[in-house]
């Protein structure tokens, strides 16, 4: 026999190598399979809508509030300024006159997560400027949603917005 064809005896593929091959694919594939699956479910809150059938059943009611709050006719403004960070909430009437002396409400979290949420009371700097410190705001978009109330009552809110606020680095 000759020795190429020797050598050429020796470097065949044998079942083992096949075998080794095989488990190794499918090794990798279940390693990222895993990896990936972690950082899924370590990454979403689970909520989506807290309570959705009762807010379903009462949605005529939420249409009536929005064409209600439609009629005070108020405009605001949410943006994030200042170091460390500051919560700012302009809110104007139709004739861009500031809306002074409510009660301001806002809660500040990201748009995937509910990990980040915080409730702030903002307090009214100057007439219709509304501010709180942000504490933790570190950078990304933020989804603000801010409640105004009629001075005590608390109980219902006369303006409700949400909006999305940007910390730049």
């Amino acid at each position: 026999m000759s020795e190429t064809m020797q050598n050429s005896l020796k470097r065949r593929i044998k079942g083992r190598h096949v075998l080794m091959i095989l488990v190794g694919f499918f090794g990798t594939v279940a390693a990222v399979d895993g990896f990936m699956i972690y950082r899924a479910v370590s990454t979403f809150g689970g909520i989506e809508t807290s309570d959705a059938y009762r807010k379903g059943v009462a949605y005529n009611e939420s249409i009536a509030k929005e064409e209600q709050q439609g009629r005070l006719g108020w405009r605001d403004e949410v943006k994030v300024a200042g170091e460390p960070h500051r919560l700012l909430v302009t809110l104007s009437d139709n004739g861009k006159s500031a809306v002074a002396g409510k009660h301001v409400v806002a809660t500040v979290g990201r748009p995937a997560t509910d990990r980040y949420d915080m409730t702030l009371t903002l307090s009214e700097t100057a007439p219709g400027l509304y501010e709180a410190a942000l504490p933790g705001a570190s950078e990304g978009t933020w989804i603000v949603d801010v409640s105004a109330y009629d001075g005590g009552n608390t109980a219902e809110p006369l303006y409700q917005a949400r909006r999305r606020a940007w910390i730049g680095p």
